[in-house]
């Protein structure tokens, strides 16, 4: 049985294994429900809003305009 590791778990790197959603006002959030702090250089997974599978509530909203990349 192959046991599955993680480099950044074994080197104690503080890190997240969620996802980052990043929004069209720039507020974020994790998909990981145990991530305490939404840095970008703790994830190693970052997207925009609508690119999540089935969309995103704030897409019917005035925040979120369209395809923007994350530079903005």
């Amino acid at each position: 049985m192959h046991v599955r590791v993680c480099l950044s778990c074994d080197s104690a790197l503080d890190h997240c294994h969620g996802t980052l959603v990043v929004h069209g006002d720039r507020s974020v959030e994790c998909t990981d429900a145990d991530c305490y702090d939404t840095d970008h250089s703790r994830h190693a997974f970052v997207v925009d809003c609508f690119d999540v599978a089935g969309g995103c509530g704030c897409a019917v909203t005035e925040t979120c305009t369209g395809p923007r990349s994350l530079a903005g």
